[in-house]
């Protein structure tokens, strides 16, 4: 069977800010599709009911299409549409067209297309699973984190009274490293962000009137490494003289910026992974530029981490933009027994 593999991204509710120290995100949401209207039908089985309006120009909806209990845990696919939505079409057969008062050139035209009547074109796809506080999700396509994000928040908050009106509902994405007590796997690449202040003209006064031109240089930190600073960057890029150039052309209030990603590829070694641990410490150490170190399960930058890693899922043919339903929730419940196991969260 075809796989893709996707980024599964890690969220943590908080219950505290949302008042709800006493359920789940897990139970919040079964809590809520188990509301029933008047005539006594739950959530699951009222999808209209579950079409989310993001009140966006482009008339962009989610609906919270297929939806499972999984008794430990909850899972869901999102759906994003437009109200009112083409899609471009190349028709491949070739006639000739006079473009200007010079070309006539051969063309295939271009058309739209709306979706047949009953249905609409799927801009991008979600599957999220809550266990317990826990979130992670996959997204494809045109389909954010913040969709996704606001869309849970309307289903607990507004469509249903899971949680209070004036809850704060918040999915936490960054975490203080000593929050995250795993490590972040495999380092994968390291990057560095620095800035470079403008070479500045100094043009003193003197007493017979000439006028000397003095250059000099000031640096935003004074630390002995350099070869990841924007203006050595900019070097291995352009050149030392076109650098110059670029530096003599910056204004009082412009300066150089530059990031350095530095990844290996490959099979990887033993020893080539303890360097880059390695590489990764000592940055820390020398440089008070931003550093962001990747590894297999997530992110470090600065005093932050961020969980997800990426991993493999089943589609129904090759090409596809869906997968499949059930192994998708296989996977991240896979991702969540990992992270658990390697101390990144907890149970």
């Amino acid at each position: 069977m075809p796989t893709a593999y996707h980024m599964v991204h890690y969220r943590r509710f908080d219950a505290n800010s949302a008042g709800s120290q006493n359920i789940t995100l897990e139970g919040l949401c079964r809590q809520a599709l188990d509301q029933e209207d008047s005539s006594g039908v739950s959530l699951w089985g009222r999808a209209q009911d579950r079409l989310f309006d993001l009140a966006d120009p482009s008339g962009r909806q989610v609906i919270l299409n297929r939806v499972a209990d999984l008794s430990s845990a909850v899972f869901g696919e999102m759906c994003l549409f437009q109200s009112q939505d083409f899609q471009a079409l190349l028709e491949l057969q070739a006639s000739k067209v006079q473009l200007s008062n010079i070309t006539t050139a051969e063309i295939f035209n271009l058309a739209e297309r709306s979706a047949p009547s009953g249905s609409k074109f799927i801009r991008g796809l979600g599957y999220w699973i809550a266990i317990g506080n826990h979130l992670f999700f996959v997204k494809t396509q045109s389909m954010t984190a913040q969709f996704i994000h606001n869309y849970i928040e309307w289903l607990l908050k507004t469509c249903t009274s899971a949680i209070h009106q004036g809850a704060v509902f918040k999915l936490q994405a960054e975490f203080d490293k000593t929050q995250v007590t795993g490590d972040i796997g495999d380092i994968t690449s390291l990057r560095v962000s620095g800035k470079s202040a403008p070479q500045m003209t100094i043009m003193p006064s003197s007493d017979d009137g000439e006028k000397k031109m003095v250059k000099t240089s000031r640096t935003l930190i004074d630390k002995s490494y350099i070869s990841e600073k924007a203006v050595s960057i900019a070097e291995a890029v352009f050149g030392k003289a076109r650098t110059d150039a670029l530096i003599e052309s910056l204004g009082p209030d412009e300066y150089l910026s530059a990031d350095a990603s530095v990844k290996v590829r490959g099979r990887r070694t033993a020893q080539s992974r303890e360097k880059l641990r390695e590489l990764a410490n000592d940055l820390a150490e020398l440089t008070d530029e931003k550093v962001q170190v990747e590894g297999k399960d997530g992110k470090l930058s600065d005093d932050d981490a961020i969980l997800r890693t990426r991993m493999p899922f089943n589609q129904p043919h090759a090409g596809s933009n869906i997968l499949e339903f059930d192994h998708v929730a296989d996977q991240l419940q896979v991702v969540y027994s990992r992270f658990v196991q390697d101390g990144k969260i907890e149970a």
